[in-house]
């Protein structure tokens, strides 16, 4: 799966939280205490993502991410993505070259985490569905559709807590009709994460290539 959409995927997760047919008063408040664990504090996700192209299936992607404030560190076993707030470090192990760009705006609504959480407060509508339980866990289901057919992400499916809104999985559709499920392994919250992390340290890779792309 391209890089760009992987990050788009595992974003969305850290952060729809913070996304709105009707609009259901429940499924808002749901919303709003998922959007305060990543607004309030540092996390940390370790994620699985299993992306599905066209209806076929690939491997699925584990990883962990990283949030503080607009900044993110996003560790997959393909790529190793900084953000410090301005400047975007993505690292290839592969090739072992590192790119370094400086990401408009547009380009924040698929990769930075901090973009997206506004989203559900216009342009998507929400309602609580019928799922009761996941994986032994109490959850709430919430179904989000896009109001305009223009929108990257046209549909959501949240298993979150039916308390505190933590969330437990997610399922994606894009307006390719391509969907990737995210199922949250753990969430540490409420940590005190050093800004130096967001930040790409050459020292630790000696033989990368730099390739500035700003």
């Amino acid at each position: 799966m391209k890089l760009k959409l992987l990050l788009s995927c595992i974003l969305y997760l850290a952060c729809i939280f913070g996304v709105q047919a009707q609009k259901d008063p429940q499924a808002r408040q749901l919303l709003d205490r998922s959007a305060t664990i990543f607004t309030k504090n540092s996390v940390q996700i370790t994620f699985s993502i299993q992306p599905q192209d066209n209806g076929f299936e690939t491997a699925p992607v584990q990883g962990i991410i990283s949030i503080k404030g607009n900044k993110f560190l996003l560790e997959t076993p393909s790529t190793i993505t900084w953000f410090d707030g301005k400047t975007q470090w993505s690292y290839l192990p592969a090739n072992q070259e590192v790119n370094i760009s400086n990401p408009t705006p547009e380009e924040l609504q698929s990769i930075n985490p901090y973009a997206f959480i506004g989203l559900y407060k216009q342009g998507y509508q929400y309602s609580i569905g019928t799922l009761k339980t996941y994986k032994g866990k109490a959850i709430t289901e919430i179904n989000l559709h896009a109001e305009s057919a223009k929108s990257e992400i046209q549909q959501a499916t949240l298993y979150v807590d039916r308390t505190n809104g933590q969330p437990f999985f997610i399922k994606i559709t894009d307006c390719n009709k391509n969907t990737n499920a995210i199922e949250v392994i753990s969430l540490k919250k409420g940590l005190n994460l050093p800004d130096n992390l967001f930040t790409f340290d050459k020292k630790k890779y000696p033989q990368a290539e730099i390739i500035d792309l700003r």
